[in-house]
């Protein structure tokens, strides 16, 4: 007999209400900040920087949101993304006044404060900041004395963790500075004439590993594949092409954006970036493209989150012959850790499209975080899911394990039910045939 579609959907409920339990509980044991309070150090890394006439330096500065909250009065911790956009002004004014460097002659050295950033992290949200500290003009003297004040001057049992990046790209701790000792004499070396290809693949890798963000878009592609009433094999082409889709996209507004010849706001690349994540999910569960549209739009959709990538090669500061090898490093990382994450997740997708409630209990689980960081994004307001997000979904493994966890009840519960894959499908597949009429078989 076969079931009706009430009869399925409630069949599915403890798959359901298993995802709810695990979300849930995984709420509970999140921490949420009660208030503000102490966490844990600054931490500071110290490299050569290029400049024409004189000695450069970069400071890559990461302080727990937390710590300045207590230390200034400031609610940036509810809302690091939002909190820290609206109060940039503020926060490099404060960074500048606090942190300065001087030569040996006591000449002052010219700090540039880039644009202050709150990032959602794991254990704590932070402020990144990049410093470039120049010398005077016409100089290049071997040391400076670097002297730091950023909330140890209020919180005296703060401690700033300072590490130097030597020309070979290894970071060794060179001293811990504090209340008592803010002052540290750093060597100046000069910038590596190259950043390393295997530097950058590692880098590459290790910013698709930690962007949650795109790794939701690129488990809507698999689904959105695994969903398509097709042979296997066409519906590993389709997913193939739509990777490679994403792919060139990205890479070209990478490309674009790193080498200067675009520079968009970052808060609205962002939020973009969730837009792109809402339509693929609306896609995945209601097809209304056939499979070249489909290609196209997954290249404009790869074009945006190709700006979202390019921050990192920018802040390198990298120009002209130095790019090639870097973007090259970079996008190929990204490009390994992607197919990593596919591999990781092709067996729980495939498990997850059998049961079309799952499919869409995953899908707008999915649709729904993505709309919470356009508002989020946009307009700045404080998003308690984006933390949740960030702690349960640290790596693609748990990713894995999360879809996984969705799918299992359903195969427990109704193994022989007829998959979604076989329900859904694509405008313009080939293959789809009409549903034949039990009426008009020929008994044997």
């Amino acid at each position: 007999m076969h079931q009706t579609g009430a009869a399925r959907i409630a069949g599915s409920f403890p798959g359901l209400a298993m995802l709810v339990l695990l979300v849930s509980g995984l709420l509970w044991a999140v921490p949420t900040p009660a208030s503000a309070h102490y966490v844990g150090p600054t931490v500071v890394v110290v490299a050569g920087a290029a400049a024409d006439d004189r000695s450069a330096l970069t400071l890559d500065v990461q302080v727990p949101l937390q710590n300045l909250d207590f230390a200034y009065g400031t609610h940036l911790d509810a809302d690091p993304v939002g909190s820290v956009a609206q109060r940039a002004a503020w926060l490099r004014s404060l960074v500048a006044d606090r942190v300065s460097l001087a030569g040996p002659d006591g000449a002052a050295w010219t700090v540039e404060v880039g644009t202050p950033a709150g990032v959602v992290a794991s254990p704590e949200n932070l402020l990144r900041v990049r410093l470039t500290a120049l010398a005077p003009p016409g100089t290049r003297p071997g040391s400076v004395d670097l002297r730091w004040a950023l909330v140890s001057d209020v919180v005296h049992s703060d401690k700033a963790y300072v590490s130097t990046t030597g020309s070979d790209a290894a970071v060794e701790l060179a001293a811990v500075l504090t209340y008592q000792q803010p002052t540290l004499r750093l060597t100046v070396q000069a910038a590596p004439s190259h950043v390393s290809f295997a530097t950058m693949l590692r880098v590459g890798a290790d910013h698709f590993r930690a962007g949650v963000d795109h790794q939701l878009f690129l488990c809507l592609l698999a689904i959105g594949a695994a969903c398509r009433r097709a042979p296997l094999r066409l519906r590993l082409r389709q997913l193939a092409l739509l990777t490679l889709c994403f792919t060139l996209g990205h890479s070209v507004s990478l490309a674009l954006a790193t080498a200067g010849g675009v520079d968009l706001p970052s808060r609205w690349v962002e939020t973009c970036i969730a837009l792109t994540i809402v339509l693929a999910a609306v896609h995945a569960l209601r097809p209304r493209l056939g499979a070249r549209p489909e290609l196209l739009l997954t290249v404009a959709f790869g074009l945006v989150h190709g700006f979202g990538f390019a921050g990192t090669l920018k802040d390198m500061s990298l120009r002209g012959d130095e790019l090639a090898v870097p973007l090259l490093g970079f996008n190929l990382g990204l490009e390994l850790a992607q197919l990593a994450a596919l591999a990781l997740i092709a067996l729980p997708v495939w498990l997850v499209a059998r049961s079309r409630p799952t499919t869409w209990a995953v899908t707008g689980t999915i649709a729904l975080v993505a709309a919470s960081w356009i508002v989020q994004r946009a307009f700045g307001v404080a998003n308690p899911v984006d933390r949740v997000v960030n702690a349960v979904l640290p790596s693609p493994e748990w990713l894995a394990l999360l879809l996984l966890a969705a799918a299992l009840p359903h195969l427990l519960h109704g193994p022989a039910r007829r998959s979604f894959s076989s329900s859904t499908q694509h405008p313009g597949s080939a293959d789809a045939q009409p549903p034949q009429s039990t009426s008009s078989r020929v008994a044997p």
